[in-house]
């Protein structure tokens, strides 16, 4: 897909188109010092990501609020699931270094890109690309704010991720799950979120510290 530079730093490889349009998109935008705020960015502004779009409200350490979720995603969620807990999503092994990731994020303004393994209740695996970045809220004591862009990549022939299947590449057949019959909720919705990778790159202030466990 190219590399998006971030002034002073290094490049950054996105895999998918979206995650770049809306790493410039949040690169223009007013801010002070590193950040922008939340009043500054307007979805609307940027119509083709919002189907794919969240926003998380960093509540505490065990609740990860979802305040937007894109159509798209909805879909997968089963729900506009807004105004509950992003962790519920995530295994629970995971729960705690999912919550830290988030708020090192926060703590110390960086971006971040995570590949996740979404297992679907058809027994499918989806891998998707999703970036994040940190906005500051507005309201005077508020929590901090993360804007996301997630979207669904493929592994080619050598590995790599990439937004698009090869051409002629057989779609995969549930990996190494099974479909679980008589269980709750359609075959393209999640039934828990995977890591299989995180990585932190640089907004101008370094990156944080944080290592998943």
């Amino acid at each position: 897909m190219g590399e998006a530079v971030l002034k002073d730093c290094s490049p950054v490889d996105f895999r998918h188109s979206k995650s770049r349009s809306l790493f410039e998109y949040w690169q223009s935008l007013p801010r002070q010092d590193l950040v922008p705020f939340r009043h500054s960015f307007l979805p609307e502004q940027v119509p083709s990501l919002l189907s794919t779009m969240l926003l998380y409200e960093l509540v505490s350490p065990d609740f990860i609020k979802i305040r937007l979720l894109g159509s798209l995603i909805a879909d997968r969620f089963g729900a506009y699931r807004t105004g509950t807990n992003y962790l519920d999503f995530v295994e629970q092994s995971r729960r705690k270094n999912a919550a830290g990731a988030l708020w090192a994020l926060a703590r110390h303004p960086c971006g971040m890109r995570v590949f996740l393994k979404q297992e679907l209740w058809s027994g499918r695996n989806a891998l998707l690309e999703t970036v994040g970045l940190p906005l500051l809220n507005d309201t005077p004591g508020g929590n901090p704010l993360v804007i996301f862009q997630s979207n669904e990549v493929f592994q080619d022939h050598e590995g790599e991720f990439v937004e698009k299947r090869q051409i002629n590449e057989v779609p995969p057949e549930g990996n190494s799950l099974l479909d679980r019959p008589g269980q709750p909720g359609s075959k393209t919705q999640i039934r828990y979120i995977h890591l299989n990778r995180r990585e932190y790159f640089d907004l101008g202030a370094g990156v944080t510290d944080f290592v998943d466990r």
